[in-house]
C-alpha cells in the first residue's frame, strides 16, 4: 500500500531505489509477508515507512504477531529505525533493507513487540524505565513474585496460548542482554533525520508505554502500540492488568482515546505530559501494534469506542459493588 496523493492527499516522493527493489522482494508470495510502506516527503528527500507483517503460521507468533515498523532515509545509509520489532526471523529483512545501523525502540514489554530484536543486536535500543526492567530484570516469578511470561502467553492476562516456538525464544532471550537507553516524558527520544519522537505516557494498554510521532509539513502519523487493535474494521480493546487492576487500565485507555480525539484528557497530568499529548491529537495515520489505520476514516469508531468504555466505567462505579 504505497503512500500518495490519491491515499492522503498529501503528496508524494518516491523510495529510494534499493528500498523500491527490497519492497518487491518483501512482497513476493513464497515470503508469506503482509506489507504496507509510505513514502514521506521530508528535508529535500523522503522517509520511508515500512510496516511487516509475518504471515507463516509455521513461523509466526500465531494470534499475538505485531506489525514490526521500520523507518529509512533514501537507501537506509543515513539513518534508520525499527520500532516493535516483532518478527522471528528478521535477520534477512534487515539485510534486504540495508540497514546495517539502527535504533531500536520498544513501545511496551510484551514479547511480540520485542522478540525479533536479536539481529539489531548491535544497535541503539530505547524503552521506558519499566519496560526495560521487566525485560532486563523481572523475567521470573522467583524475582518478582509475579510472573510476567508464563504457561505459553505473553503475561498473565493474555487470554490465548502463545506458539511454543515463540515461548522457547522468550526462555533463551530473557533477561535481554543489550543495552537499553529509558525514555520518559521528561527525557523523551528524538531523531530529527526521521522527523521522529517518542515519549512516556502514564496511558494505556500497558503501563511503561511509549507513544511515537512522526510529523512533517505533510503528515503526522502516531505510532500507538497496542491502544486498541482493529480486526476485520472493528476496533477493540485487550488491557492488560499485570500492573494496575482493569478499572485502572480502562480508564487509562479512555484518557488516551480522548487525546487522540482532540478532546480534555480527563485526568491529571504533568505539563510536560500535556505537552505530549497536544503532539499526539488528531494525526493523518495510526501505526498499531497489527497495522496502520487512516484516523478519517476510524475517527467515528474511535468515538464510538470511548463512548462504550466509559459507560462501562459508568456501570461499574453505580452498580457494582
Amino acid at each position: 500500500m504505497g503512500y500518495s496523493e490519491k491515499d492522503n492527499n498529501k503528496g508524494t516522493c518516491g523510495h529510494g531505489r534499493k528500498i523500491a527493489e527490497a519492497l518487491e522482494i518483501l512482497r513476493r508470495p513464497e515470503n508469506r509477508l503482509k506489507v504496507v510502506d509510505y513514502s514521506l516527503p521530508y528535508g529535500g528527500g523522503a522517509i520511508s515507512l515500512i510496516g511487516i507483517f509475518d504471515c507463516d503460521p509455521e513461523r509466526n507468533l500465531g494470534d499475538y504477531q505485531n506489525m514490526s515498523y521500520y523507518l529509512l532515509t533514501g537507501d537506509a545509509e543515513k539513518s534508520s529505525a525499527v520500532i516493535d520489532p516483532g518478527l522471528r526471523d528478521a535477520g534477512w529483512i534487515r539485510d534486504l533493507l540495508g540497514i546495517a545501523d539502527c535504533d531500536v525502540i520498544f513501545t511496551h514489554f510484551h514479547l511480540d513487540h520485542w522478540i525479533g530484536y536479536e539481529p539489531f543486536s548491535s544497535c541503539r535500543f530505547y524503552s521506558s524505565p519499566l519496560c526495560k526492567a521487566v525485560l532486563t530484570q523481572m523475567v521470573g516469578a522467583e524475582r518478582t513474585g509475579k510472573s510476567i511470561f508464563v504457561e505459553g502467553r505473553l503475561n498473565d492476562y493474555h487470554r490465548r496460548p502463545l506458539p511454543l516456538r515463540a515461548a522457547n525464544d522468550a526462555e533463551r532471550f530473557l533477561p535481554l542482554r543489550v543495552e537499553i537507553s529509558p525514555v520518559t516524558a521528561e527525557n523523551p527520544y528524538r531523531n530529527e533525520a526521521l522527523a521522529l519522537e517518542f515519549f512516556e505516557l502514564p496511558f494505556g494498554q500497558t503501563e511503561g508505554t511509549l507513544y511515537g510521532i512522526l510529523q512533517t509539513e505533510q503528515i503526522k502519523i502516531l505510532f500507538a502500540g497496542d491502544l486498541f487493535v482493529n480486526i476485520n474494521g472493528e476496533l477493540k480493546v485487550e488491557p492488560h492488568y499485570a500492573f494496575k487492576p482493569k478499572t485502572m487500565v480502562i480508564a487509562d485507555v479512555i484518557v488516551m482515546l480522548r487525546t487522540i480525539l482532540g478532546r480534555e484528557p480527563g485526568a491529571a497530568v504533568s505539563t510536560v505530559e500535556a505537552s505530549h499529548m497536544k503532539k499526539i491529537a488528531i494525526p493523518d495515520l495510526i501505526a498499531l501494534g497489527h497495522g496502520v489505520i487512516d484516523f478519517r476514516e476510524y475517527r467515528p469508531h474511535i468515538n464510538h469506542l470511548l463512548e462504550e468504555l466509559e459507560e462501562l466505567i459508568r456501570i461499574n462505579r453505580e452498580h457494582i459493588i
